[in-house]
């Protein structure tokens, strides 16, 4: 009770001062605008947007593109600092009222009837001036949303900005996978290749038997094959350059010990970077439930219609599945910056589901 007493005790001083500053940065705002200064304007309306993150939390306008504010403080101006100047004075009121009722009940010159009447007046007052604060403040909050920039073109220009970052994060992790790869797997391949070759090559200097030694060298020399080949699969695959997406995702089931139900219905192809993204979600899928969830059938299902392509990977594993790692939050950003969607649905138990919807360019 006395934390709610306090939040909302709290909340009301925040909403007053808050509207108060208003009036400041309402004026000058205007006084900015009619300078006509190359960025008076537009430091005044960043204060403005201070304020209202500040006092009314209002955490949608901190990042508003700067646009030219002088039609937002003008409409500001219009409603801002009478309506500040209102509540000030009934708060002045209501304040003195209300202590001027206190000092005459307790020096017995009004009755307790008159007293409690007058304090409950005052309170009233506080309440409404408050309220008002918080309602104006919220007008503030609209009007800033409205006229500094949040729009649909701004919308899109924060979005490309965001998803121009993640997609260059997407690929810096991608390059530390690929690194891993070639430094865990296919370097120590090619190492014990090297050494087996130095022993042949050894044993034929004593005039020894070559078999057991090339044989050796042979099978070590098919595995780095295989593990370059996984790694270029990985990277990127010929097929879906060659034949397409349909045929890329048939592959995948050479690159998994799990048996892989596909279910393909791509009519007609997609562009070649929607074709990528969706490739690469579903052999992610695939490749997460072969290490991590101890699955023992994956789906892929994808459908492209022309306009959308949807790809949905169903494991049987144990769940818990997360967009923590590199591979999933890599997949989401490359989804994103295709204006697409992409999910991850994996309760602990299973089954987990991952789901990208990445429209097709028109």
């Amino acid at each position: 009770m006395i934390d709610h007493l306090r939040r909302s005790l709290g909340t009301s001083v925040r909403a007053v001062v808050g509207l108060l500053l208003g009036i400041v940065t309402a004026v000058t705002g205007v006084a900015a605008s009619a300078r006509r200064t190359t960025d008076g304007p537009g430091r005044a309306a960043e204060r403005d947007r201070i304020r209202l993150v500040r006092w009314f939390d209002a955490e949608a306008v901190r990042d508003l593109p700067d646009r030219e504010p002088t039609g937002y403080f003008l409409v500001r101006l219009a409603y801002g600092p009478l309506v500040g100047l209102v509540v000030l004075l009934v708060l002045i009121s209501a304040t003195g009222y209300g202590g001027w009722a206190i000092v005459l009940l307790a020096g017995g010159r009004i009755s307790v009837a008159d007293g409690l009447v007058s304090l409950l007046v005052a309170a009233v007052m506080i309440y409404l001036s408050v309220r008002m604060a918080m309602i104006v403040g919220q007008w503030d909050v609209r009007t800033a949303l409205r006229l500094l920039g949040d729009d649909a073109t701004q919308h899109r220009l924060r979005d490309l900005q965001r998803t121009r970052a993640d997609v260059v994060t997407a690929i810096d992790d991608e390059r530390r996978r690929i690194e891993r790869a070639l430094h865990d797997d296919v370097q120590q391949r090619a190492v014990a290749l090297a050494l087996d070759v130095g022993r042949a090559r050894r044993t034929a200097e004593r005039g020894g038997n070559l078999v057991a030694d090339l044989d050796n060298a042979v099978a070590q020399a098919q595995t780095l094959l295989t593990e370059l080949r996984d790694v270029a699969w990985r990277i990127y695959p010929a097929a879906l350059d060659e034949h397409g997406l349909a045929a890329a995702l048939e592959g995948l089931s050479a690159h998994t010990s799990l048996p892989v139900d596909l279910d393909l219905s791509i009519h007609p192809e997609p562009p070649h970077d929607v074709a990528a993204a969706a490739y690469y979600v579903a052999a992610e899928g695939v490749t997460n439930a072969t290490k991590h969830s101890g699955a023992d059938n994956v789906s892929v299902t994808v459908a492209a219609d022309g306009h959308v392509v949807t790809v949905t990977v169903v494991d049987d594993g144990c769940g818990g599945a997360e967009m923590t790692g590199f591979g999933l939050t890599g997949l989401a950003r490359r989804v994103a910056a295709l204006d697409g969607q992409f999910s991850v649905h994996s309760p602990r138990g299973g089954p987990t589901v991952v789901e990208a919807r990445i429209p097709c360019a028109s």
